[in-house]
């Protein structure tokens, strides 16, 4: 007995996929059009695998090569994921989510919303100013190789300490974190990137971003200009504009942040935000004139520095310039207040799902800082 010439059915995932060969359209189209649509309906989630393209081509009733040939385009196109050895998946991220842009509307008060429209604040409005957290993209920098995550070690530390937990690890802690963790960070920072602190100035968060939220929170107030470089790290804009800040871009050349830019543009500014070590995205290393133009108009305005550490753990020789908070502690010694914040996390030496990070804060401000944190 012949088979139906109108279609056969996947028994598998794609139940409703049909091929009919009285239509015009070429088979492998068809299957990309049903395929996509079921993708872009919901039908077939994210990250769900779809069946082998032979195993698909004898429920079809088709060649493998049309098969082959509709996810071909549909991996070209973003919809599908092939991993080697694995199979084809859909896609985490779909390319109409990472085209899509919100649609600009006037502002208005929370009065004149309409009816069933949830009101945000200015706040949150201004959190506009990053983009949104969708998932990890093809090619997105700052992520280790997990594959070589030390997983069996990690296991026997998780076991050893939550088998039989002390007391304290299982109340709230002090403001500003876990005591041990803080002074094993800080030594780890004294003796790596010459980062002058204690444990009493080291804050635990839950990242660079809660970091610069925090220090925003406290020494900024609504309009104050704040130096950010341009290029520089889109995350790092909205806990700054949360804040009030009024954002100042401010160019890179050959040595890093132009100092000479930025006092032309906002020789007040009360904040610059710097990553001298690993400048993002351009990858330029702040020279250490600059360092010291830095601090020097730091110190004439009464400013303040946030230093991102960002990247400073990987090299391909020799020892890093030393940190632009250590530089600035060894200048001032006991003569006067220091004037940077130093910023890192164990994102990349161990995984970006830690949330971990730290804020180091110059010794005369832990109190204000603690307060704070306490607070929020």
């Amino acid at each position: 007995m012949g088979q139906p010439m109108k279609h056969r059915r996947s028994r598998a995932i794609l139940h409703d996929l049909a091929l009919d060969r009285d239509d015009p359209a070429p088979l492998q189209r068809q299957l990309y059009g049903q395929i996509r649509e079921a993708v872009l309906t919901g039908r077939l989630a994210p990250a769900t695998r779809l069946p082998s393209t032979r195993t698909l081509a004898a429920e079809l009733g088709c060649s493998r090569n049309t098969v082959l040939g509709a996810f071909d385009q549909l991996i070209a196109e973003g919809y599908l994921d092939c991993r080697a050895g694995s199979g084809s998946y859909v896609s985490r991220v779909l390319p109409e989510t990472l085209l899509a842009r919100p649609a600009a509307r006037p502002a208005s008060s929370a009065a004149s919303q309409p009816s069933g429209e949830p009101a945000v604040s200015a706040s949150a409005e201004r959190l506009a100013v990053a983009p949104a957290g969708d998932g990890l993209r093809p090619f997105a920098p700052g992520v280790p190789d997990l594959r070589l995550f030390p997983f069996d070690i990690w296991g026997r530390l998780l076991g050893r300490v939550w088998r039989r937990p002390a007391a304290e690890l299982l109340l709230p802690g002090p403001p500003a974190g876990h005591w041990p963790l803080r002074a094993a960070i800080a030594a780890y920072l004294r003796s790596l990137r010459s980062v002058a602190c204690t444990p009493e100035q080291l804050f635990i968060t839950a990242g660079a971003q809660p970091a610069l939220d925090l220090v925003a929170r406290v020494l900024l107030a609504p309009g104050d200009p704040v130096w950010i470089e341009e290029p520089g790290y889109p995350r790092l804009r909205a806990p700054l504009a949360s804040a009030g800040a009024r954002l100042v871009p401010v160019p890179l050349d050959s040595e890093g942040l132009s100092v000479a830019a930025g006092r032309a543009l906002a020789d007040d500014a009360a904040l610059a935000v710097v990553a001298p070590s690993h400048q993002y995205p351009p990858g330029t290393t702040m020279s250490l004139a600059r360092r010291l133009e830095l601090l020097d108009w730091a110190r004439d305005r009464g400013a303040w520095l946030v230093e991102d550490d960002y990247d400073s753990e990987y090299r391909y020789a020799g020892r890093p310039l030393a940190a632009l908070q250590g530089l600035d502690a060894e200048r001032a010694g006991d003569r006067e207040r220091g004037r940077v914040f130093y910023i890192g996390t164990f994102s990349k030496v161990l995984f970006p799902a830690i949330r971990l990070g730290y804020l180091v804060v110059p010794k005369d401000l832990v109190g204000e800082f603690a307060r704070a944190r306490a607070a929020i």
